[in-house]
C-alpha cells in the first residue's frame, strides 16, 4: 500500500512539474527568436528566482549561500549558486549549453534591389537545412544600437535595444515547377543568389516612401536636427529605408537614430504542443533552446536557500553563444569566460584579495611617487598566450596609457631617465622599441612577442631574493658540483587522443602539462606546499558538493569560435573569477577544476522512422526514451567511461531513462561545446542531449516527455554529483 501511495505521489509530482516546465518551455521558445532574446528571458527568470546580477567589468564581492549571474555581449549568460559550505578550491558542477540556432543573418549592407523587388541580403549562420526556409512567413528580430539625446543637453549616449517585428514582412519564394521540371528530383539552390527574402516591390516602396505605408518623413540618412550637428547616418545607403522605418516604429525612435544592428530572419509561426496525443513540441530553435531552458530551470529549482545548506561547491549554468558557428568568439565556449569567472568566484572568498583592495585607499597613496599596479593575468598555467594572458600587450598598453596621461611626449620619458631624476624613483621607467610593426609585429623581435613581459619579469625577479636564488641555482656553473648528473625533473607525458586531434581533457591540447609543471615546481616551495596541503585534507572534502553552474554559449552552430562561444575564454574566466573570489592563488583553481564536472547539453538525433539506416544498429535513440549520452572515439564528443557512468548512475538513482548514441563509422559527427570546454579548461565532461527530429530545420520536433526527463535529470545531477563523485577513484 505504501509503495502504491508513493507511486501516486511521484506521479502527481511529475504531473505538476509537467504542467509548469513544458508550458514554460513553449513560452520561452516563443519569446526567444534570437540569442539576445533568449538571454533576456533567462535573465528575467533568474531575477525572479532571487539571482543578483554582477558585472564583468567590476569587482565581485560574493557571499556563500547567494546566487549570481552575468551576461556577455547579451548573447551568453552564466548563472551560479554558491553553497553555504563552499570554500576556495572546491569544485564546480556545471551544465553548458548554447543560445544560438541556425538562421539567416542580415548582411552589414543588406540593401538589394533587382527585378522590381526590394530584397534583403542575408548570410547563413550555422549548418541549417536552408531549403526549409523557402515559402515561410518571415520577419526580423535581434538588437539595434541607437543614439539617444541626454536631457536636451546636446550630448548623446548609445544603447542597444532588443527588437522584434511580430508580423510577417518577408518571404523567400520558391521557383514554380513549370520553370524547372527537375525541381522535384533535386531541389538545388545557391545560398548567395536564391536565399534572398523579398521585402516589398520597388513601386510600392517608392509610392509610400514619405509616409503612407511606412510612416516615414525622414529616412534620407541626413541630420534631422534632433541632436544638432553631432550626428549623421548613412544607413539608408546600406539598408532599405522601409526596413529602417519598420525598426524605428517598433523601437520608438527615428530611423536616423539607428546606428547599427544585428538582425536575423525569423519564422513567425509559434511553438506549439502538437500531435494526435499532444506528445510533441513543434518549434524552431529546439536546438538548443530546449537544453538551455531545462538546464536553467534545473539550476533555479536546485538553488533554493534550503538546498544550499550543505552545499560546499558552486552550482553553475553557462549558456554560450556562437556554438553553431564554431564557438570561437568572445561569447563562445572557446573563450576564457568560464575559467576566468571560476577564478574570480574562488578569489572573492580569500582575505588577501580584500586586503589588496584595502591597500589602495586614498590615504595610502599620499606619499607615493610611483604607480602601484597589480596585474592578475589569466592563462599562466596554459602558457599565457591569450588576450587575457601575460603574453598579451595588456600591461604595456596600460603602462603607456598611464604614462601618456601625464606626459604625452616620448622625449619627455627619455629625458626623465637621467641619473639625478632617478634619485627618488620607486618604479621602473622603460621605453620599448620593437621591430616589424609594418609587417604585423608577430615576430621574435616584434611587439607581439613576449619580449616585454619577459624583461619586466626578469627585472622584477632580479630584486626578489627567492627568485634570485632560483635563477642562480639553475646556472650552468651551479650544476657542475652536483653529485648526480641530473638535478632537474625528468618527465614523460603520455597524452591520449592524439589521433583524434588532441583536443580533449586528456589530450596534448589541454592544460595538463603546464599545470603539472607548475604544481611540481611549487611543491618545493614551502609556502605553496603549505597552501596545497591546507586545502586538500580529507576533512576539507566532507559534504563536498562543488559549484553548480550552467553555461549557455552562443555560436555553437558556426563552430563556437567567437567571444560568446564555447571556444572563447568565457568558461575559464567564470571558473577563475569564482575561484578568485575565495582565494587569488591560481593553484586553488587547478584543484577546483579537477574536482569539477561539466554536462555539455545539446540536442541529439532521434531515430527517424523513414531513414532508419542512418543510425547505427545498436544505438538508436527514441522519443520518450530520456536523455542521450553521446560517444565518439575521435573526440567530437567529450564523453568517456567515467563521465558516462556518473551520468547513468544519477539516472538510475532517480529512475530516469537514459540512452546512448554513436554515429556510423562512415558518417561525419557534428561537434558540440563539450570537447572545446574539456580541452580548454581541462574539466571532466559528458555530452548529452534530448532526442529530436528535423534538427536544423526551420521547424523541429521533440517529445514533451523528454523535456521533463531532461529537467529532472539535470536537477538530479545538481543534487547528487558531489556524493557520487566522492566515491569515484580514478587518478590515484
Amino acid at each position: 500500500m505504501g509503495q502504491v501511495l508513493k507511486g501516486i505521489a511521484v506521479a502527481i509530482g511529475q504531473s505538476l512539474a509537467h504542467g509548469v516546465v513544458v508550458p514554460g518551455l513553449i513560452e520561452f521558445l516563443n519569446a526567444s527568436p534570437t540569442a539576445f532574446h533568449a538571454v533576456d528571458e533567462a535573465k528575467k527568470r533568474l531575477v525572479a528566482a532571487g539571482y543578483e546580477q554582477v558585472l564583468e567589468r567590476e569587482d565581485w564581492i560574493l557571499e556563500v549561500g547567494k546566487k549570481y549571474f552575468f551576461t556577455w555581449n547579451y548573447s551568453s549568460i552564466i548563472a551560479f549558486a554558491i553553497g553555504k559550505k563552499y570554500v576556495a578550491g572546491n569544485g564546480f558542477h556545471i551544465i553548458g549549453a548554447h543560445t544560438d540556432s541556425p538562421c539567416l543573418k542580415l548582411k552589414p549592407v543588406s540593401k538589394v534591389t533587382k527585378g522590381g523587388y526590394l530584397e534583403v541580403g542575408v548570410q547563413t549562420h550555422g549548418g541549417g537545412l536552408w531549403r526549409t526556409w523557402f515559402d515561410r512567413d518571415l520577419t526580423v528580430a535581434g538588437r539595434v544600437i541607437i543614439r539617444e539625446a541626454k536631457n536636451g543637453s546636446g550630448s548623446v549616449s548609445y544603447s542597444h535595444r532588443l527588437v522584434r517585428i511580430k508580423e510577417p514582412i518577408m518571404r523567400i519564394p520558391t521557383l514554380a515547377i513549370h520553370l524547372d521540371r527537375g525541381y522535384n528530383d533535386e531541389f538545388m539552390f545557391n545560398t548567395e543568389n536564391h536565399l534572398l527574402p523579398v521585402l516589398a516591390t520597388s513601386i510600392k516602396a517608392e509610392i509610400n516612401k514619405n509616409g503612407a505605408a511606412d510612416g516615414s518623413g525622414n529616412s534620407s540618412g541626413q541630420t534631422n536636427g534632433k541632436n544638432g550637428n553631432e550626428r549623421t547616418t548613412t544607413n539608408s545607403s546600406k539598408h532599405h529605408s522601409l526596413l529602417l522605418q519598420l525598426l524605428a516604429n517598433q523601437i520608438g525612435c527615428e530611423p536616423d537614430d539607428i546606428c547599427d544592428f544585428e538582425l536575423q530572419a525569423c519564422d513567425t509561426q509559434p511553438s506549439i504542443i502538437a500531435g494526435a496525443r499532444k506528445e510533441f513540441i513543434f518549434s524552431g530553435r529546439l536546438d538548443n533552446l530546449c537544453m538551455s531552458f531545462c538546464s536553467l530551470m534545473a539550476l533555479i529549482a536546485s538553488s533554493s536557500e534550503s538546498s544550499l545548506e550543505d552545499e560546499t561547491g558552486v552550482r553553475m549554468v553557462a549558456l554560450f553563444d556562437h556554438e553553431e558557428a564554431g564557438s570561437n568568439s568572445a561569447q563562445g565556449a572557446g573563450s576564457p569566460l568560464l575559467i576566468n569567472d571560476m577564478s574570480r568566484i574562488t578569489n572573492s572568498f580569500d582575505p588577501a584579495s580584500k586586503a589588496l583592495i584595502a591597500s589602495s585607499s586614498e590615504s595610502s597613496l599620499e606619499d607615493e611617487t610611483g604607480v602601484r599596479v597589480v596585474a592578475l593575468f589569466d592563462h599562466e598555467e596554459a602558457g599565457s598566450n591569450s588576450a587575457q594572458g601575460a603574453g598579451s600587450p595588456l600591461l604595456i598598453n596600460d603602462m603607456s596609457r598611464i604614462t601618456n596621461s601625464f606626459d604625452p611626449a616620448s622625449k619627455a620619458l627619455i629625458a626623465s631617465s637621467s641619473e639625478s631624476s632617478l634619485e627618488d624613483e620607486t618604479g621602473v621607467r622603460m621605453v620599448a622599441l620593437f621591430d616589424h610593426e609594418e609587417a604585423g609585429s608577430n615576430s621574435a623581435q616584434g611587439a607581439g612577442s613576449p619580449l616585454l613581459i619577459n624583461d619586466m619579469s626578469r627585472i622584477t625577479n632580479s630584486f626578489d631574493p627567492a627568485s634570485k636564488a632560483l635563477i642562480a641555482s639553475s646556472s650552468e656553473s651551479s650544476l657542475e658540483d652536483e653529485d648526480e648528473d641530473e638535478t632537474g625533473v625528468g618527465m614523460v607525458a603520455l597524452f591520449d587522443h592524439e589521433e583524434a586531434g588532441s583536443n580533449s581533457a586528456q589530450g596534448a591540447g589541454s592544460p595538463l602539462l603546464i599545470n603539472a609543471m607548475s604544481r611540481i615546481t611549487n611543491s618545493f616551495d614551502p609556502a605553496s606546499k603549505a597552501l596545497i596541503d591546507s586545502t586538500s585534507s580529507e576533512s576539507s572534502l566532507e559534504d563536498e558538493t562543488g559549484v553548480r553552474l550552467v553555461a549557455l554559449f552562443d555560436h555553437e552552430e558556426v563552430g563556437s569560435n567567437s567571444a560568446q562561444g564555447a571556444g572563447s575564454p568565457v568558461m575559464l574566466d567564470s571558473l577563475s573569477r569564482i575561484t578568485d573570489s575565495f582565494g587569488p592563488d591560481s593553484k586553488l583553481l587547478e584543484k577546483a577544476i579537477q574536482r569539477s564536472f561539466l554536462v555539455s547539453a545539446d540536442m541529439a538525433h532521434a531515430l527517424h522512422p523513414n531513414y532508419m539506416d542512418k543510425h547505427e544498429d545498436n544505438h538508436q535513440p527514441k522519443m520518450h526514451g530520456g536523455l542521450v549520452i553521446k560517444h565518439n572515439a575521435n573526440q567530437r564528443y567529450a564523453t568517456n567511461a567515467v563521465t558516462s557512468f556518473i551520468f547513468k548512475e544519477i539516472a538510475a538513482k532517480h529512475n530516469l531513462p537514459v540512452q546512448e548514441f554513436v554515429v556510423r563509422n562512415y558518417m561525419p559527427c557534428g561537434p558540440t561545446i563539450g570537447p572545446i570546454l574539456a580541452s580548454g579548461v581541462g574539466i571532466r565532461t559528458v555530452d548529452v542531449g534530448a532526442p529530436q527530429l528535423s534538427m536544423h530545420s526551420i521547424r523541429e520536433m521533440c517529445a514533451i516527455d523528454d523535456v521533463m526527463h531532461s529537467y529532472e535529470h539535470f536537477k538530479a545531477y545538481f543534487q547528487e554529483f558531489s556524493h557520487l563523485d566522492a566515491k569515484m577513484t580514478v587518478d590515484v
